[in-house]
């Protein structure tokens, strides 16, 4: 944890790591995973393009970048679609299914 702290956190000494509260030291972990998720976005739109580069068969490739390399910060979708409407549809269904056999 202390060679977390000096390093990746950018923090100057020992004594600054000890002194700081737990709330200093969530904020400084945010701000790291937020620059590290951002670098990550970076690479990945490198690796993108390279992927897509040699145009190989695009039956065989994946359609979005998002699939081809998942981080923390995307949206999860389920078949190309939002959770939201995922689940607007099936209360729909089930109100036309109500409809049926009543």
């Amino acid at each position: 944890m202390i060679s977390f702290a000096l390093g990746e956190l950018k923090c100057p000494d020992l004594d600054f790591v000890y002194d700081m509260t737990w709330a200093e030291f969530q904020i400084r972990l945010f701000a790291y995973k937020r620059q590290d998720l951002y670098e990550w976005k970076k690479l990945r739109e490198i690796m993108w393009t390279v992927y897509i580069s040699p145009h190989q068969d695009p039956k065989k490739m994946v359609k979005r970048k998002e699939q081809f390399l998942t981080l923390d910060g995307d949206k999860k979708q389920i078949g190309g679609i939002s959770e939201t409407q995922r689940q607007r549809f099936l209360e729909e269904y089930k109100k036309y299914q109500d409809k049926l056999n009543t």
